[in-house]
């Protein structure tokens, strides 16, 4: 009887320490998590190859997947060569042979057009026939205009592809080259794998996710905290946590976002208040240098400055 007294005056000394003003500092529980990245394929297509496996420590830009992309390389080649091909204009010979035509032409349309002042005086004379003159005057005519059709033929080879169709075929170069990209998966930056979703001949779906990432350079834990601590916490304050799995130490923790709404306590989250008030969530940035921490530990963040909780 006795010994039974002496625990229950130990347990609510213990309690008293806790909670008065000056004592231990408070603590709520939560869970350590750390950013995810989904990485898929804007475009889609089978899979050719794996070169991770689930649990590798990867590296920024390291490839995940190669999808299977022989129809854009040629399709990206054919474009290139087209591109070259306006880029260097036209060849000298086709110049030449442009400038020939219109020479050729413009020397038929000389004599094409002294025949028709011929026929036009002969018939004024009552030489030839009235049909005999337009024959030639219309031979001369379309002489005239062949001529000046090989002449802006030939303008135009001078003056090489227009800008605008060189600016058409790099935008067509550079979109294919965007998708072939896009048919290898890299990690953006140093990350976990933790899942890989796909195999070798799975054809993937537009924007279907091939794996999920944990960012490792940014761990946190969300809590929440009653409404009466509010007015203690604030942004950038620094805060200790303490893991099962390492008793007896604490890792320095950062306050780096305050919920503006309150909501009810969550089914998974003790706080040192009635459950039914209202609370609301902090997070906490934590300092991993050690490299001790990891997603999923459940952890007690401790508040130095929040107030002790009623009796």
């Amino acid at each position: 009887m006795v010994a039974g007294s002496v625990l229950l005056a130990l347990a609510a000394a213990t309690a008293w320490l806790l909670t008065r003003p000056g004592g231990a500092a408070q603590s709520v529980s939560g869970t350590i998590e750390t950013d995810e990245s989904h990485v898929a394929s804007r475009y889609g297509g089978r899979v050719e190859k794996l070169f991770v496996e689930e649990g590798d420590l990867l590296r920024s830009g390291q490839v995940i997947v190669q999808l299977e992309a022989s129809e854009l390389r040629a399709q990206r080649d054919y474009a290139a060569a087209l591109l070259a091909e306006m880029e260097h204009g036209p060849r000298p010979e086709e110049i030449a042979a442009a400038k020939g035509d219109w020479e050729s032409l413009t020397a038929q349309l000389g004599f094409a057009r002294i025949d028709a002042r011929r026929a036009r005086a002969l018939y004024e004379q009552k030489g030839i026939s009235e049909t005999d003159r337009d024959r030639a005057v219309s031979q001369a005519e379309a002489l005239a205009k062949s001529a000046a059709a090989a002449k802006s033929r030939y303008d135009l080879l001078l003056a090489g592809t227009r800008p605008e169709r060189i600016e058409q075929a790099r935008a067509q170069l550079a979109q294919i080259q965007a998708q072939l990209r896009e048919m290898t998966i890299v990690a953006p930056t140093n990350c976990v794998l933790e899942v890989l979703n796909v195999r070798v001949g799975d054809v993937l779906a537009p924007n279907r996710q091939v794996a999920t990432l944990l960012l490792p350079q940014h761990y946190w834990v969300r809590v929440y905290v009653p409404e009466t601590w509010l007015g203690y916490l604030q942004l950038g304050q620094a805060v200790t946590v303490r893991v099962d799995s390492f008793p007896g130490q604490t890792f320095p923790g950062t306050i780096e976002q305050i919920n503006r709404a309150a909501e009810f306590t969550p089914r998974n989250v003790q706080t040192v208040e009635e459950r039914i008030r209202q609370v609301f969530g902090i997070k906490v940035r934590l300092d991993n240098r050690s490299g001790r921490l990891r997603p999923g530990m459940s952890a007690d963040v401790q508040f130095p400055r929040a107030p002790a909780a009623p009796q």
